[in-house]
């Protein structure tokens, strides 16, 4: 008869006989009750798909979990929101994704209210990507805090939390609003202690946001230039010019002496590809001191930087030692080495920042092909 046609019981807004039907109906009917329940959206019916969503039955959760997503009526909201904070995570796919899909300030408050239950949190994080919304800051600003506040027994639990946390980071560096800047800002100076790739990503967020992100930024490094671990975070940022420029007029005279030995030390710690921001910085601040300590690491290293060598051979003090020590390397040392420096030697001189002195104490021998092989000393010997 019409009356239990489920067009009819959708017509009349009949929500328990659709419950029913979604419950003890065939297949077909099944899921024609359940499409029903979510194209009337509201409240009741949002309940009674819930209650569908969370039974034992294969046959009867799962179309009701996929015609869940399907909802777009806002008058679900109240009750897609209770459903997140129920305890019950049998639905909570379901409901992300209902929630995901309406953009009003209630799904979103909503979904910042289920950012408080650990077990959500990630599955939220993913569903407020894009949404660029103020209202989410300190709630992203509270999780961040508190999972950083308390150590990880498990490794894995550890893992999971620090995964957790660099989604809360990005978020925060999509968001444009101060308050992100300030949130970021105030986790590298509350949580030194935090995973440095944590701690990297947050720095790369906020450098990222403009003026306000690059003063922020700048004015943590430079309340303690003689911290590597501060000083290691403005180099994971380079190249920002913007940046070292703040850093150097906020910085105090008395400091510069301090940034040079950070930044030293900063040398022996970070990867190949930063040294040449390091040098940069180096020969900015003009320290005797600091051109020496480069000089000792440059030879050290035996030649392993070019842009140091091109450093020290724009400074009288440091060019003729240089020069010296690349004559010796090429004298005493094995072939890579007598290669690397031989053909700094002869770049320098091209370049026009040494004199021949030096340079025509070592002659370069070819292949076959032509092609410089190695260097060998012909100048005076001992």
């Amino acid at each position: 008869m019409t009356w239990f046609r489920v067009e009819n019981m959708k017509k009349k807004r009949n929500v328990a006989a659709l419950g029913k039907a979604a419950r003890r109906g065939r297949a077909a009917r099944r899921q024609e009750a359940v499409q029903a329940l979510a194209d009337i959206g509201d409240g009741e019916a949002t309940r009674m798909l819930l209650q569908l969503a969370a039974s034992d039955d294969i046959a009867v959760w799962e179309p009701a979990q996929r015609a869940l997503m399907d909802i777009r009526n806002e008058a679900a909201i109240p009750a897609l929101c209770d459903a997140l904070v129920s305890g019950n995570y049998a639905v909570t796919k379901p409901v992300l994704a209902a929630l995901i899909n309406m953009d009003g300030d209630r799904a979103l408050g909503g979904l910042l209210k289920a950012l408080e239950d650990e077990r959500l949190a990630p599955d939220v994080l993913v569903a407020l990507r894009g949404r660029n919304r103020a209202e989410m800051v300190q709630p992203l600003e509270d999780l961040l805090m508190s999972q950083t506040e308390k150590e990880a027994d498990a490794a894995k639990t550890r893992l999971w939390q620090q995964a957790m946390c660099r989604d809360v980071v990005s978020l925060l560096g999509e968001v444009d609003d101060i308050g992100a800047v300030k949130a970021l800002h105030k986790f590298l100076r509350l949580r030194p202690c935090a995973p440095a790739r944590l701690r990297n990503l947050a720095a790369h967020a906020l450098a990222a946001k403009g003026l306000a992100g690059e003063q922020a930024l700048a004015g943590y490094v430079g309340e303690d230039l003689s911290d590597v671990g501060r000083v290691a975070l403005l180099l994971e940022c380079m190249p920002n010019d913007e940046l070292c420029d703040i850093l150097f007029e906020v910085m105090p005279p008395k400091s510069a002496d301090d940034f040079g030995q950070a930044l030293m030390a900063c040398l022996g710690r970070m990867q190949p590809e930063l040294w040449k921001y390091i040098v940069q910085l180096l020969e900015r601040l003009d320290r005797d001191n600091a051109r020496s300590a480069l000089l000792l690491w440059f030879v050290q290293t035996k030649a392993a930087s070019e842009d140091a060598a091109y450093m020290l051979a724009r400074h009288g003090n440091t060019r003729p030692v240089l020069v010296k020590r690349l004559v010796d390397m090429v004298r005493f040392e094995e072939r890579d080495i007598r290669l690397r420096a031989g053909n700094l030697l002869n770049r320098l001189y091209d370049d026009k920042l040494i004199a021949e002195e030096g340079v025509h104490l070592v002659q370069a021998k070819k292949d076959e092909a032509g092609e410089i092989a190695d260097y060998e000393y012909i100048g005076y010997k001992d």
